[in-house]
């Protein structure tokens, strides 16, 4: 058999030492991360758009056909809790300027709105209904404390308004606030406590 110099063994392809491999994996990572991240972002910008507002709508819809009402603020009439205390708002009546007579009369700087509310002890010990704990702001977000002279000739005839409430009990007050004359009422803050997180009712 006669030797061929063309016929020697060729050296076995190369394979990739573990940097390089290593080096490969890290880049097709990235590049997967990026288009990932690319289209999440897509997503997100089609969701702000019209997209977005047809995808609220029909979930409006499916919650209408399942009988789910939106949520809504609670206003006159509605049951509300804070703490160990449940609220009852049910009367507005912002067209008194004063309470009581002669000498001992208690004139408005501006006008009382005298809301009348209902409080009940849901714990299981006595307490006390504070009305300097409450509050109110107009439309412009201005905030009102309790008038508490005024709200003593209020609530003269409820004396258990001002006083130490058992386990279960429930009696119905008023609560006095002297706002400007030109300015609304919107909502009312009812506390358990002064420090209390408080419940609003929308008036």
């Amino acid at each position: 058999m006669s030797y061929r110099p063309d016929a020697q063994r060729r050296p076995a392809p190369r394979t990739p030492g573990p940097l390089k491999m290593v080096i490969a994996l890290v880049v097709a990572a990235v590049v997967v991360t990026a288009l990932f991240a690319a289209g999440i972002a897509a997503e997100r910008v089609n969701r702000t758009g019209p997209v977005a507002a047809a995808g609220a709508s029909a979930e409006t819809e499916e919650q209408a056909e399942q009988g789910e009402q939106p949520e809504r603020a609670a206003g006159v009439g509605d049951p509300v809790r804070d703490g160990k205390f449940e609220f009852v708002v049910s009367r507005v009546d912002c067209s008194r300027t004063s309470f009581g007579i002669e000498q001992l009369k208690r004139t408005a700087e501006g006008r009382y709105c005298v809301v009348s509310l209902s409080v009940r002890n849901i714990a299981d010990e006595p307490k006390y209904f504070l009305g300097l704990a409450q509050k109110a702001r107009d439309t412009t977000g201005a905030e009102y404390g309790y008038d508490e002279i005024a709200g003593l000739y209020a609530n003269r005839d409820t004396g258990t308004f001002l006083e130490k409430l058992e386990p279960g009990d429930r009696v119905t007050g008023e609560l006095v606030f002297d706002i400007p004359a030109r300015r609304r009422l919107a909502v009312l803050e009812l506390h358990d406590f002064p420090l209390s997180g408080g419940v609003t009712v929308t008036l």
